[in-house]
Order: structure tokens, then sequence, then C-alpha cells
């Protein structure tokens, strides 16, 4: 009896130690490929950035109140003014690696500072949005809203407060058309979007 049971662990062993030898050769293999990659990122050379999708800050398209007594407002509007004369990239979704391969390590540093405006504009875009909101000032909200979505944000909440408004009107429409929008999102933050718009919550398939 015991003879079949010893034998089934041992394949079961053998099995398990095929597998695990499988396991840390691919893995050795994908470390491999990995470092790889980033020695050849690390001698690029500089690279010109032709080809770089820079975002314009449009204080016009954008409710400033320069007589706000919110404080929160007032903060979030100060901040986004102080990117006006900044370049802004969105990389959302592009490593380090990918941006040294493509630019050159030269690069790298003004190509981050770049993106981390990015991040910061949009981060006070949806404070902003939000504090309005907060204050009843629905028109405004949207407004600084769709402005993010045209400059293809990644924050959830900031799609999903947006979504909320039009819910509200029962304007399915511009659920869906910042649905489509949101399918252009690079970050990977997409899906997630994208799932949380196309929810029957908003009775807009």
């Amino acid at each position: 009896m015991f003879f079949p049971i010893f034998t089934t662990l041992a394949l079961l062993l053998a099995s398990f130690s095929v597998y695990m030898r499988r396991s840390q050769k691919s893995m050795n293999s994908e470390l491999k490929e990995l470092w790889d990659r980033e020695l050849k990122a690390n001698s690029v050379r500089k690279q010109p950035l032709t080809d770089i999708e820079y975002t314009e800050l449009e204080p016009d398209a954008l409710p400033f109140d320069p007589d706000t007594s919110n404080d929160n407002i007032r903060d979030c509007q100060n901040r986004i003014m102080a990117l006006a004369d900044k370049r802004i990239v969105n990389l959302s979704g592009i490593s380090n690696t990918e941006l040294k391969l493509r630019y050159g390590v030269a690069n790298l540093d003004y190509l981050s500072a770049c993106d981390e405006n990015f991040l910061e504009l949009v981060k006070y875009l949806w404070l902003w949005a939000n504090a309005l909101h907060e204050e009843g000032r629905l028109d405004e909200a949207k407004q600084v809203l769709e402005y993010g979505v045209s400059i293809h944000t990644d924050v959830k909440s900031h799609y999903k407060l947006l979504a909320d408004i039009y819910a509200a009107d029962f304007d399915f429409r511009s659920i869906e058309r910042i649905t489509d929008e949101a399918q252009k999102i690079t970050s990977p933050n997409r899906d997630a979007i994208v799932k949380m718009l196309k929810s029957t919550d908003y009775f807009h398939d």
C-alpha cells in the first residue's frame, strides 16, 4: 500500500523540481533581457525631442476666480498657474528605460521633470474641481473636469465625478464621449476608468 503513495510523492516532487528549474531559467532569462535593455538604454546618446507632444496650459479655458474666499480653491488655482511657464508632458505608461532608449539618457531628467509637471497639473485640476463641486458650483466644476479629460488625465475619481454630474443631468451621450476619450489614456489606470464609465450605473449602453 505504501509503494503507490511513495511513487506518487516521488513523481510530484520530481515534477515540482522540474517546474522550479524551468521557472528559474525563465526568470533568469527575463532578468538578463531587462538588464541588457537597461545597459543599452544607458548608452543611447541624446536624441531630438521633435515628436514630444507638450500639454499647453490654457488659463482662458478654466474658471479662475481671483476673488474666491475658499482657501482650497485659491491654492489649487495658484498651483496650476505656477505651471503656466513650465514644460508639461504626459509620459504615463512609458518607463524610464523606454525614455532613455528613445531620447537618450541625457534627456531623462528633463523629461521626468516635464512628466512631474503633468502629474502636478492633473492632481490640482481634480482637487479644484472637487472643491468647486462641494460648493455647488457645478458648471465651473464641470469646466475644470472637462479640461482634465481633454488632456487625458488618468485620475479615476476625476472621471467619476464628471460622469456623476452628467448622469444627474441625464446627459448620457457625454458619458459615452468621455469614455471614448478615456480609451486614449496610456497609463495602467485606463482599463479601470473605462470599466467604471461603462458601468450600468450610468445607463448609457
